[in-house]
């Protein structure tokens, strides 16, 4: 066997296969082994027609089929092989059927995607900005004033008008271009002004009337919004106000507090504390995902490299098998499911096909500084990251082992030690307010 490699790009190659006459012969051979056990001839028995006997009343060209397979299967894996290729996605195939027969060279050419080859740039000594991870007091404030407004009651309103922050109790009914239509019409409907869950200017235009008083406002539907026929029109919604409601909101007390029944937080002081601590974890960590996101970015920027669209489509297929997942727990499809927000699976897909890009070049990039650093992986750590798979996907360690190879294993942890080295190398400018 015979074959040239070509690189058409970083991330594609094509290879031409000659595969000699004694090769091609051997492929002829083995397929009609393997067609005449299903053939019968009178005066022979099943599967044991002579080869001369086959050929002159079937021809040679009802083997070739069963020899392309052969022929490609053999010569095909065995390049990619001693070329050292990783294929991403599946090959094309390019026969030329000129050559396919007895006494013939037999010729065919693949084009397939392959795992890219990268030039770094530089992802070692970066400049980048971290964000301040203190905790104002005011940011305590509103984290307690959210928790105290769970505990809240709703006191109605004799008189007044209605204002930001109350909740109207209204009937409405939509028109579009005098025709009501359907999923407008609501009665008894408690809507908190402010909250902007309706269609934009809806909200604002109540403000002001009174308990018992109906009114009529104009608004135009989003150009994004679900429903088609509504998308970008101007409506008109009839509106009758039933009741005025404002939401009266306790003070923080140790009462309170008792009641959240947070273990080691009886009083007041002690509860500001606990949030106060609460929020400097979370925005520390997410400070430090910030951080850490922002040099993979600029590592990824300095980088040169293709990404496969076999590989993009890899993502973006897991991201719709765990939509179906979701979607089965409802007793719904993918499609169902979506269709309530108003999207088709591939509208679905290509939604998500930028950050799916962006998640694969980050990991060839991150993989590609793990080789040329050539970090040290040694058994246990393989072993602790096979242990906590098996926790969280409470399954038998060994049935995680058997379900992930330790190649993938060792290229998991040797992007997360690309990872570190890249933080732990960073120099952190401190970011201006």
């Amino acid at each position: 066997m015979n074959y040239k490699l070509e690189r058409l790009s970083d991330s594609k190659v094509k290879l031409d296969f000659v595969l000699t006459k004694d090769e091609f012969q051997e492929a002829l051979d083995f397929a009609f082994q393997k067609v005449v056990k299903n053939i019968e001839v009178k005066g022979f028995r099943k599967g044991k027609v002579p080869k001369e006997v086959f050929l002159k009343k079937f021809g040679e060209a009802s083997l070739y089929e069963e020899a392309i397979n052969y022929a490609v299967n053999k010569s095909y894996p065995e390049a990619v092989f001693n070329e050292k290729l990783e294929v991403v996605n599946q090959p094309e195939f390019d026969i030329d059927f000129s050559s396919v027969g007895s006494g013939k060279e037999f010729k065919y050419s693949v084009t397939v995607e392959v795992w890219p080859e990268v030039t770094l740039g530089q992802y070692k000594g970066l400049e980048v900005e971290k964000e301040s991870e203190e905790v104002k007091p005011e940011e305590v404030d509103k984290y307690i004033k959210e928790v105290l407004k769970s505990k809240s009651e709703l006191e109605v309103l004799e008189e007044g008008t209605l204002e930001n922050g109350h909740i109207a109790v209204i009937d409405f009914e939509g028109f579009l271009n005098g025709e009501a239509f359907e999923g407008g019409k609501a009665e008894n409907y408690s809507l908190e002004i402010g909250s902007q869950t309706f269609i934009p200017g809806f909200e604002d235009q109540l403000i002001g009337m009174k308990t018992g008083e109906e009114r009529t406002i104009q608004v135009t539907f989003p150009e994004d919004y679900q429903a088609e026929h509504l998308k970008g029109k101007e409506v008109e919604f009839k509106v009758k106000l039933h009741e005025i409601k404002r939401r009266v909101i306790p003070d923080l007390s140790d009462e309170i507090v008792a009641d959240l029944n947070i273990e080691g937080v009886s009083t007041a002081e002690e509860y500001r504390n606990y949030v106060l601590e609460k929020l400097q974890r979370e925005k520390r960590q997410m400070v430090e995902n910030t951080f850490i996101e922002n040099l993979i970015t600029k590592v990824c920027e300095n980088a040169k490299t293709e990404v496969p669209e076999g590989l993009i489509e890899d993502e973006l297929n897991v991201a719709v098998n765990q939509l179906e997942n979701q979607a089965r727990q409802y007793n719904l499809t993918a499609e169902q499911l979506l269709s309530f927000n108003g999207m088709t699976v591939e509208e679905y897909k290509e939604q998500l096909k930028e950050p799916a890009k962006k998640r694969v070049l980050e990991r060839i990039v991150l993989r590609k500084i793990s080789e040329v650093e050539n970090f040290e992986i040694i058994s246990e750590e393989i072993n602790k990251q096979y242990e906590e798979l098996a926790e969280m996907y409470r399954m038998d360690v060994n049935k995680v082992k058997q379900r992930i190879p330790e190649f993938q294993i060792k290229t998991h942890l040797g992007i997360l030690k690309a990872i570190d080295l890249i933080k732990d190398t960073a120099i952190v400018k401190e970011q201006n307010d």
